[in-house]
């Protein structure tokens, strides 16, 4: 028999060894409990919560006339009966609504500066003279009602572009696709347009609800991408990392300068990456941005880097890619995952779906060891898949909509506030043929939050140990959204079919 022969044969019975261990690993796992171990004393990131954006729609919601609908909009958003979300990230706009014609207007935000009062001295943008501060009324009114709740921690300030004066082709967003569209003259002009906004909105609005709601100022989203050309719908500007790398330079120091002047402590939030992936999807990879960005003395002084999980959905993979590489390289910087949505033009209100956002939410906590996760849009119309709670119409008569993507969330944000440490939760079905994920955390008030997914066709049965005797179980699932029990722990607990369960344990 030739050696090719022999090759073959041995390749097919290792084959079919290897395959047969692997098929009665997973008959085993698929009748036989899962056992999930807590560890307390193996820690990991201390959380500071869940938040969305007050992007796009709270242009118009802010604008209607019920006082009710509205408070019952941010009552199932902020409030600690509905999402309990504590992050706030406020757009603010770059004008879009004066300079672009898009066909969605809702996507060009409004400005709080004059624009009559520039005459080409970029001086003007330092002064808050020059800015109307009636404007924006709907987006503020929804943010005011919003802090009301009280459950409001941290606010994100955010600009998807420069405002239209300070731009290379006076738009918000690029003549061509991947232009660099802020004028480098513009720079300092830039920084001060969102310092005396931000500064505004804090004295008038964020200091009347407390004096522990942490700032953070955000002034670039998602810098990779093309921004320009024809197809461009929304506020958004490229920069290339050497660009990017240069303007962070000056808003450092232009925003180290301001907090001294002021006696504030507002935050330098960078990047808002639209991919962290490490491969080339765009002009740019994730570390290319990184290695610019530490060539400049604000990174060291960075608290973190935010991104966002479009790019990488539910990929275990690049995950797993980015964070070796952010151990190896980075192993002091915290990260933030600042916004996501399924990005699908439909709107799916099955279970799947909102599995589908559970594993996105629960890999990147677990993987990542993100200390923040927000959805993109609070509000939504119409049926794209790109916000938590919808604003729609029954019979003529305005309704707010939510499907099993928000109770999913509500299984996290709920159950998981400031300041709970990820603990360790390890469990036997290593290569998880049963469907089941799970992610945990050690909480300020003593207990423990376990969540477990899971995702097959069948009822599991989870063997739990290192919890504590007292069990308060939230269960969404086909047919349940966030049902209730309690009762004591006897180690043994079964999870539905397609379904997110929530076990908070206290002694």
């Amino acid at each position: 028999m030739s050696g090719k022969k022999i090759a073959l044969i041995c390749a097919i019975c290792i084959a079919l060894t290897v395959g047969g261990a692997l098929g009665i690993y997973a008959l085993s796992v698929n009748f036989a409990p899962t056992t999930i171990t807590l560890d307390t004393s193996r820690t990991y990131q201390t959380m500071n919560g869940f938040g969305a954006s007050s992007a796009w729609i709270y242009q118009d919601l802010g604008n209607v006339e019920d006082s009710e609908f509205k408070n019952k909009a941010i009552d199932m958003l902020y409030g600690s009966e509905g999402l309990g979300l504590n992050t706030f990230r406020y757009n603010i706009g770059a004008g879009g609504v004066e300079s672009d014609k898009y066909e969605d207007p809702l996507r060009g935000a409004e400005s709080f500066f004059i624009a009559d009062r520039f005459d080409g001295d970029y001086s003007v943008f330092a002064d808050s003279s020059n800015y109307d501060f009636s404007r924006d009324q709907a987006v503020r009114d929804m943010f005011e009602r919003a802090l009301a709740t009280g459950n409001i921690r941290q606010i994100v300030f955010f600009a998807n572009s420069p405002l239209y004066l300070m731009t290379k082709n006076g738009k918000t967003h690029g003549e061509n696709e991947y232009d660099n569209n802020l004028k480098e003259e513009c720079y300092e002009a830039f920084c001060d347009y969102l310092f005396v906004i931000v500064g505004h909105l804090y004295e008038n609005v964020v200091s009347k609800y407390g004096e522990n709601i942490k700032i953070f100022i955000s002034p670039v989203n998602e810098p990779q991408w093309k921004w320009g050309g024809d197809e461009a719908s929304q506020e958004g500007c490229h920069y290339d990392p050497k660009v990017l790398a240069k303007f962070y330079d000056v808003f450092y120091s232009k925003l180290t300068a301001y907090n001294q002047e002021n006696s504030t402590d507002f935050v330098m939030d960078i990047f808002e990456s639209g991919n962290y992936k490490m491969i080339k999807t765009s002009r740019t990879k994730f570390n290319e941005y990184m290695t610019e960005f530490e060539k400049y003395p604000y990174f060291d002084e960075l608290e973190h880097i935010s991104l966002h999980s479009y790019g990488a959905d539910t990929s275990k993979y690049y995950r797993s890619t980015f964070a070796e590489y952010m151990a190896k390289y980075y192993p002091q910087m915290k990260i933030s995952m600042s916004e996501y949505c399924t990005l699908i033009d439909t709107l799916d209100p099955s279970i799947d779906m909102g599995l589908h956002c559970g594993k996105v939410i629960i890999r990147d906590l677990a993987m990542l060891n993100v200390t923040d996760w927000n959805y993109w849009l609070s509000i939504s119309k119409g049926v794209y898949e790109d916000g938590l709670v919808y604003w729609q119409k029954d019979n003529e008569k305005d309704v707010l909509n939510v499907y099993k993507r928000y109770y999913v969330m509500g299984q996290f944000s709920k159950y998981i506030g400031e300041g709970s440490v990820r603990i360790k939760a390890s469990y036997s079905d290593v290569l998880q043929f049963n469907g089941v994920e799970s992610v945990a955390f050690a909480n300020a008030d003593g207990s423990i939050t376990l969540i477990v997914l899971n995702d097959s066709n069948s009822e599991r049965e989870i063997k739990i140990k290192g919890a504590y005797a007292n069990v308060k179980e939230i269960v969404t699932n086909a047919d349940e959204n966030w049902k209730i029990s309690e009762y004591e722990n006897a180690g043994k607990f079964k999870v539905s079919a397609k379904s997110v369960t929530t076990f908070v344990f206290t002694k």
